[in-house]
């Protein structure tokens, strides 16, 4: 950067009349002269020029002058040096006053303009001198150019929803305007707009996430920023849960879905006409809350808050919609029957009338209702709609899989004596998946879930047993096994499960598996794999080795895929060509009422479980497990 020369001059120039004689000294550079308005930073004729060169020669040519830095305080200017200039003079443009004043001279090709205020617009008129020739260029005007506005140094961030927030801080009176810029937790900041105030409302932000912000502020054009604000951070609201309500045996259940960004719910209560907080439940999984301790035949007020925390900060939802339930005292499981109360008036059903083969080979003293078809006590909550699905033989008792057709409760395991048929506990699965068939290892009950199969050491079980429980709660499965297939139903033979698979349109598959570390934590691992039928609701194999496969689809003849059967195979389980067994033709086949699902074999008879119960579109309704001898079953068509 040139330096303002200091060595003193004197000359004396003779102009026409409109002029005067001017002396200018070394000592003058840097003097302002006051002269009379200009029409605008780009009108030069009013500028009386400093100095002993007054004539404008053409062959002197000053290039264009641009700022090449921009502090607060500070604008520098540069320009391409003139080959036959010795000097430049520079005159400031006073914006208030609308006229040039003198500025300076340097011999460089730069100069600094100090001392300005932040966000002050700068113009310049800049000449170039021959002293020699006490010659000169015509004038050249800058463009518009501000020096950086002041710093954000604070703002605020308040009204937070679950889409926006909003910004606010003073406004800086050397700014023109603010970017505002935001970033996730990453730290990657984007500008998200503009503001010419001191607030900004962010309304595209995403429920339950952690936000920062950043704001900037500018002077002129957007490109002439100053120093960023510091960065502040803030979460978006959570949604509000939408709460299931409950009423029990001196207790009420809430539950909801898991919210998105949610890290725990608070859980009010009404009393007295106001709500308090009656929990804090912490953790991203925690979506139910059950309040006991109450008193039954009263009503109970609740709504359920999501929160987020982020610095010490509490960001929490607004309140779900009010939900109140009675407390009220839940009746036994049922194990009377459903639809049929005596032996005359099932044998009038649909189910007996339309499969007579089948009542007349149904061994009824063997048979029995189906438990929980009325009420089912899950933990103190009563239940009416669970759908029974599979069963099983484990030592003296049997096992019966349920799930609840609304979604509500927990899937369930009712467990019978085998001798008399008392229920002696139910199982309360850790979950409402649907609990399809069920079958036994000697240490473990498994149960098919989708594409899972899950186990429960029998010893808890036989615990709950022992101590005459009514029912059991499982926090957890023993072990959760994913398989390549979907797994409908399971049954135990030969030291082997067999998990088949259900579709109504396609063939499935029928796969055994091998059992290692069944007293601990058991694994499975697949063998060998047999091509199945459709729609195969349950398997059992005989002791002469029949597989016996339960195929069933539909309510009624007028939907596709129709059919309720037992068909009767004998795989040469020995034989296998590349771990594929064949299955073989169907060697008999029995027709039983509509909506058989799982099917397991004790003694001599083989016992059959009906979801028809719970269908009141089905056309032949069974609310018990129907006992048929296995040998009727079995015997094979010539």
């Amino acid at each position: 950067m040139g330096k303002i020369r200091n060595h003193k001059q004197l000359a004396f120039v003779l102009v026409a009349v409109l002029f005067t004689l001017q002396l200018v000294s070394s000592a003058g550079i840097g003097q302002r002269e006051s002269v009379k308005a200009a029409t605008g930073p780009q009108d030069t004729s009013t500028i009386v020029v400093s100095g002993s060169a007054v004539t404008v020669d053409p062959g002197i040519v000053m290039s264009a002058v641009n700022a090449v830095e921009i502090t607060k305080n500070s604008i520098t200017y540069q320009w391409a040096p003139v080959a036959n200039a010795t000097s430049y003079y520079i005159y400031k443009y006073d914006i208030p006053k609308e006229s040039y004043e003198y500025y300076g001279a340097t011999s460089g090709s730069s100069i600094r303009v100090e001392g300005l205020p932040a966000g002050e617009e700068c113009y310049l008129a800049v000449y170039a001198v021959n002293d020699d020739t006490a010659c000169r260029s015509d004038f050249v005007v800058t463009e518009s150019v501000f020096t950086k506005p002041e710093k954000v140094e604070t703002f605020t961030i308040s009204d937070n929803t679950t889409t926006s927030v909003v910004l606010r801080w003073l406004d800086i009176p050397s700014a023109t305007g603010y970017i505002i810029y935001r970033a996730g937790t990453g730290g990657n900041f984007k500008k998200i707009g503009t503001s010419v105030t001191g607030e900004y409302k962010d309304t595209k932000l995403t429920a339950g996430k952690t936000y920062q912000y950043k704001i900037v502020a500018y002077a002129g054009p957007e490109t002439n920023v100053g120093e960023e604000s510091p960065a502040i951070f803030t979460c978006s609201l959570p949604k509000s849960p939408t709460v299931v309500i409950k009423g029990g045996n001196q207790r009420v259940r809430l539950t909801w879905n898991a919210i998105t960004g949610a890290m725990g719910y608070n859980v009010y209560i009404n009393q007295n006409g106001q709500y308090v907080l009656l929990t804090t439940l912490e953790g991203k999984t925690s979506k139910k809350f059950i309040h006991t301790n109450l008193e039954n035949g009263q009503t109970y007020k609740y709504y359920v808050k999501a929160y987020r925390t982020y610095n010490g900060i509490v960001y929490e939802s607004k309140e779900s919609a009010e939900k109140s339930a009675i407390a009220a005292e839940v009746s036994d499981t049922s194990t009377k029957a459903k639809l049929f109360k005596t032996k005359s008036t099932f044998k009038k059903s649909e189910a007996c009338k339309k499969n007579k083969d089948f009542t007349k080979k149904l061994d009824y003293a063997k048979s029995f209702p189906m438990p929980g078809m009325l009420n089912t006590n899950v933990a103190e909550f009563g239940c009416g709609t669970m759908i029974p699905q599979g069963i099983t033989v484990a030592k003296s008792y049997f096992f019966i899989t349920a799930y609840d057709s609304q979604g509500i409760e927990n899937s369930v395991v009712y467990v019978l004596s085998k001798a008399d048929k008392e229920l002696m506990t139910t199982i309360i699965l850790p979950n409402k998946s649907h609990a399809g068939g069920i079958a036994f290892d000697g240490k473990n009950l498994w149960i098919t879930q989708a594409k899972t199969l899950r186990s429960i050491p029998f010893s808890a079980v036989k615990d709950a047993i022992d101590n005459q429980e009514p029912y059991l709660e499982l926090s957890a499965y023993g072990v959760e096994i994913n398989l390549p297939q979907q797994a409908a139903t399971v049954t135990y033979y030969k030291k082997l499960l067999w998990v088949a698979s259900y579709d109504e349109l396609k063939p499935g598959y029928l796969v055994s598996y091998k059992i290692a570390k069944k007293g601990s934590k058991p694994e499975l691992t697949p063998l060998k794999t047999i091509s199945m039928p459709t729609r195969v609701q349950g398997i059992a194999f005989s002791g002469n080795g029949r597989l016996i496969v339960s195929r069933s689809c539909q309510t009624d003849p007028k939907k596709r895929g129709y059919m309720h059967q037992l068909d009767v195979y004998k795989p040469n389980l020995k034989k296998a060509s590349k771990g594929i067994i064949s299955l073989g033709k169907v060697r008999s086949t029995v027709e039983v009422p509509t909506m058989n699902e799982e099917i397991t074999i004790s003694g001599k008879r083989i016992y059959i479980v009906f979801e028809s119960v719970a269908f009141y579109t089905a056309e032949q309704r069974v609310d018990r497990v129907c006992a048929l001898p296995v040998s009727y079953v079995t015997k094979l068509k010539k």
